[in-house]
């Protein structure tokens, strides 16, 4: 799977300035409903803590509606271990978030070894709403700042306006968004990852050089190569396997 990570600046009591006076206190306050939000929100709710998980997008794990862009994960999903321990059997499922309901394991929802993006998109669906996760969606948190006020360690404001003040530290799980760029001789020709044609058709016949030899240049050569006439990848060390370095972003 492609994960995401979050990166705890400690845990904040959260205050929300509304326009007409009010004010909304939460203990805990979560940017990014990705699966780490909503798993770092489902144990809070668990243990009965007030917390809120802010998501920019309207939807759990907006990432996965773009990425992968050829929509095959590369965690691996196996659902028979021969093994009836829950432990083990969560080790060889790489895709499912903790809970206390055996309906939400990712087993449950695909068949397939490496399951489909769009797979990945329903299942956190389900999770944020069965578990009743605390999400507030369609709110793009910006301008984090330290606060003079004793009452206030951080501000921060949302797309509207709305001003937000969090006492003690927040807790960004937001992931990796931004691509790599390149800036060298002809980067102006290049194109990214992230706007390429998926349709292999759009590649037939052609010669194309990918750079780079990581999890998108792989998913990128497996879905061109029966396409191209030459399909060539350029990277800066060699290729490494994931059987000799246990790093599912190898090979």
């Amino acid at each position: 799977m492609w994960r995401t990570c979050a990166i705890a600046l400690h845990v904040c009591s959260f205050t929300l300035l509304f326009a007409d006076g009010k004010q909304s206190h939460h203990d805990y306050c979560i940017i990014g409903a990705g699966p780490a939000g909503l798993q770092l929100g489902y144990f809070m709710k668990r243990s009965n803590r007030d917390y809120v998980v802010f998501e920019k997008s309207d939807k759990a794990g907006d990432f996965f509606t773009t990425y992968p862009r050829h929509r095959k994960l590369i965690s691996i999903n196996k659902r028979f271990t021969g093994r009836l321990n829950k432990e083990f059997n969560l080790r060889h499922d790489w895709n499912s978030l903790i809970s206390d309901d055996d309906q939400l394991l990712f087993t449950k929802y695909s068949e397939k070894y490496f399951p489909s993006a769009d797979e990945m998109l329903k299942y956190l669906a389900d999770f944020h709403k069965k578990l009743d996760i605390n999400v507030k969606f369609n709110t793009d948190i910006s301008n984090i700042s330290k606060s003079r006020s004793d009452s206030c360690k951080y501000t921060m404001k949302d797309q509207r306006g709305n001003d937000y003040c969090c006492r003690l530290n927040v807790i960004i799980a937001t992931g990796i968004a931004s691509p790599k760029m390149s800036y060298g001789i002809g980067h102006e020709m290049v194109e990214g990852y992230e706007t390429m044609s998926i349709d292999p058709k759009d590649y037939e016949g052609q010669a194309v050089l990918l750079f780079g030899r990581g999890n998108s240049a792989m998913e990128t050569a497996i879905s061109l190569y029966g396409h191209t006439a030459h399909l060539t990848l350029a990277a800066r060390s060699r290729v490494t396997f994931s059987w000799d370095t246990h790093y599912v972003g190898d090979i």
